[in-house]
């Protein structure tokens, strides 16, 4: 195993060299595949490769295989009430029923004034989510690998628009789609600050089926750049197996001009004008 530094999406200076070791018959095969006739932009090229199986490749999966040591930052998106907590405990996933996601998500309820049977409504919801998928759901920190995505995917900055994670707005969405609308329900989305969080995670970390399709982003930026000459847009999402320690967390910040990413939606006009105040 050789020694590298963290893999950071941001900086493609830190890709291994390696992943552009393909060789001849490699780079013949891509040649052979990719159609580039009438080409004018990089997402045409992009789709072509979704079908060749990068991450299956010898390159690739030998690079799993012999680096499981090596770290990925990658980042991830939400509304938090309290930073410290971030730095204290780390991302501590829900854990399902009778875990700390439970705790968490019954505090937060009390404290925006809701009445017990209302709480008990609410968690026959979030407890059959949980149990649709219990890996992804409850045992997994769900992550992204460039944060400028956050600026420019409306479905990964919408995961900081309510204290609680997606899984109690579904909940509350079941209940009754405007619930959110509604006192007290609203205050989950008005209290807090949206965040991106990055953190770092050992490839060994990563869900098992996610580990070959990240390293396959850095092979196909690379394919993009070096033989057809357009930019690649990393748009991979992925799961962590179990909580990230606080030590991995990089850093939190705010996501910039919240507001108005999600004002360009019906349902979001007018809906934070008491923050505007």
């Amino acid at each position: 195993m050789r020694c590298y530094k963290m893999i950071d999406f941001d900086n493609p200076n830190t890709f291994p060299k390696e992943l552009k070791n393909w060789g001849t018959e490699f780079e013949k095969m891509i040649l052979r595949k990719v159609n580039t006739n009438n080409i004018e932009e990089g997402w045409q090229i992009e789709h072509q490769l979704q079908g060749i199986r990068v991450g299956e490749s010898k390159l690739v999966t030998d690079f799993v295989k012999e680096n499981m040591d090596i770290e990925i930052v990658v980042c991830h998106c939400a509304r938090i009430l309290d930073e410290n907590e971030y730095w204290k405990h780390g991302l501590v996933t829900a854990g399902g029923k009778n875990n700390a996601g439970e705790r968490r998500l019954r505090k937060l309820l009390v404290d925006i004034g809701l009445d017990e049977d209302k709480i008990e409504e609410v968690f026959s919801h979030v407890y059959y989510l949980w149990n649709c998928n219990k890996q992804s759901k409850t045992k997994s920190v769900h992550f992204f690998i460039d944060k400028s995505q956050v600026y420019k995917n409306d479905q990964l900055n919408y995961f900081a628009v309510n204290l609680g994670g997606e899984i109690l707005r579904w909940s509350l969405k079941a209940m009754d789609r405007d619930l959110y609308k509604e006192e007290p329900y609203k205050r989950l989305w008005i209290m807090g600050t949206p965040c991106v969080i990055t953190f770092k995670v050992k490839l060994d970390d990563i869900y098992e089926t996610d580990r070959n399709s990240l390293i396959a982003e850095i092979v196909k930026y690379n394919i993009m750049k070096d033989i057809f000459g357009f930019d690649y847009e990393f748009k991979f999402t992925g799961m962590t197996v179990g909580d990230v320690p606080p030590e991995n967390i990089l850093s939190i910040e705010e996501i910039r001009d919240y507001i108005p990413m999600q004002e360009k939606y019906p349902d979001y006009k007018g809906f934070y004008d008491e923050l505007k105040s």
